[in-house]
């Protein structure tokens, strides 16, 4: 791995991380400073103003009363998944194909690092940057919820969450890194990188949506957990070790075709 390659990825990067992290706290604290344990009913009753097959899409179709429960739904059902999902597709995008299509990589290789340790600490990179992000917003979750509300969050399962949905946005970044160490021409890199999530992600939402549909879900990474479930402390070890799995095959896949293919500099 480059150190010197890192460190100038973290420069160029960083502003990006921070927006996101930022929007994400921005929801995150806003549905805690929501919660009220003893008023459920008002914010319950939102969900009545929409269409049911929207709050079932959602992932609001269940009723919650505990603020781990309450979080996983109205915040890792959906938020948290399509979010960190926008994030990826713009880092998968930034950290290679957009070099390679605008011929930047070719200083890159210009140095005496190979084409192995420069891909490696790119995607070394992209892995840090989401787990250093969930991190952050359980860290954030944890201390806003003890301050306004203090021993309502169960943090272990909120800790249980975050590590699953993390592991979850690592095989999502790997996908999208994939498809730009496949692709030379920056269009097909993100419309692959990009229309794979997206769509597993509409899958969802549309199995979410109808008992008939329900099949769609079960077919797409992020229908393979419920994160209500998860919460109120469903197993995790065998959807983390497929995620964990996914992620690290497809990083080791992105090394081996970004190794072999031609480019264009």
């Amino acid at each position: 791995m480059s150190i010197a390659l890192l460190k100038h990825t973290v420069r160029k990067n960083w502003l990006l991380w921070l927006i996101f992290f930022a929007v994400l706290t921005m929801y995150l604290t806003i549905m805690i400073a929501m919660y009220d344990p003893e008023d459920m009913e008002s914010i319950t009753s939102m969900l009545e103003l929409f269409p049911e097959d929207m709050m079932k899409a959602m992932g609001f179709s269940q009723l919650v009363t505990d603020l781990t429960s309450y979080l996983a739904s109205w915040l890792y059902g959906l938020l948290m998944l399509a979010f960190p999902m926008v994030y990826c597709v713009i880092l998968g995008h930034r950290l290679v194909a957009k070099k390679v299509d605008n011929g930047s990589f070719a200083c890159f290789l210009a140095t005496p690092n190979s084409r192995v340790k420069l891909i490696t600490t790119l995607g070394v990179y992209a892995l840090l940057s989401i787990i250093v992000l969930f991190t952050a917003l359980f860290a954030v979750g944890v201390g806003f919820s003890e301050l306004m509300l203090p021993g309502l969050l169960d943090i272990p399962q909120f800790l249980r969450l975050n590590v699953t949905v993390m592991l979850l946005n690592l095989a999502v970044i790997m996908m999208v890194f994939f498809f730009s160490c496949l692709f030379n021409d920056s269009a097909l890199a993100t419309g692959f990188g990009a229309g794979l999530p997206i769509i597993f992600l509409l899958l969802n939402m549309l199995g979410g949506a109808s008992d008939r549909l329900e099949p769609l879900k079960k077919i797409t990474p992020y229908g393979w957990f419920d994160p209500i479930e998860l919460a109120r402390g469903e197993p995790t070890l065998l959807i983390n070790l497929v995620y964990g799995g996914l992620a690290l095959v497809l990083f080791a896949a992105a090394i081996r075709v970004f190794h072999r293919k031609q480019l264009p500099i």
